[in-house]
């Protein structure tokens, strides 16, 4: 498979206050005295500073969903582009483009934008699924959970995804899809109930 009101906090909010919290401790405990009186070579005394443990990102604060690896590849002779994005309010649960059309045989290579304000950190993601199984990937995506991003990337209903992305972010997945009427849909909580679908012809 080609990859590339919901819950108050998303997976990166909840990491964020954890990242606040951690940072808050260091700082009381630099703020109380973080050096410690080690013996010195003449036997008197010197004074070592105490190591702390960086907070860095986590892996996929940093991955394609923010780099967009694959759309700075080369395109390949007889590719086809097509850009979707989300819309731009953080209650607008939607894309910008709800009916795409391509030939059959040719290969896609899709950019999805998320057009919310970073600010909000509202996820959003592009799922193409097989005929009839909008449901089914729903639910898939509800049991693998915040950890997983809200999709189940094994799930063989789905023909071809994004990575869940913030406002602000972009992710481009390239594929190919028998001709055949598809949907394509956002597997975050509520969003594909709230009207967050749309429809790919191939023909």
């Amino acid at each position: 498979m080609p990859t590339a009101s919901g819950p108050s906090l998303t997976r990166r909010r909840r990491r964020h206050l954890t990242t606040g919290i951690a940072a808050c401790g260091l700082l009381l405990a630099a703020c109380s005295g973080a050096a410690e009186p080690t013996a010195g070579p003449s036997g008197g005394s010197s004074t070592v500073a105490s190591s702390s443990t960086s907070t860095g990102p986590d892996p996929d604060e940093v991955g394609t969903a923010t780099q967009d690896v694959e759309a700075t590849k080369p395109v390949p002779a007889g590719t086809v582009l097509v850009e979707v994005g989300t819309a731009s309010g953080a209650k607008e649960y939607r894309y910008d483009k709800v009916t795409l059309e391509e030939p059959a045989g040719s290969k896609i290579r899709l950019k999805f934008r998320n057009h919310t304000d970073s600010k909000d950190e509202i996820g959003h993601n592009w799922v193409l699924v097989k005929p009839g199984k909008e449901a089914s990937v729903v639910a898939s995506g509800q049991a693998a959970g915040d950890d997983k991003d809200w999709l189940d990337v094994d799930d063989p209903n789905i023909v071809a995804h994004t990575r869940l992305i913030e406002g602000g972010q972009s992710n481009t997945v390239t594929f190919t899809a028998p001709a055949g009427t598809y949907t394509y849909i956002c597997t975050f909580p509520e969003h594909y109930a709230g009207g967050e679908k749309g429809t790919l012809v191939i023909k």
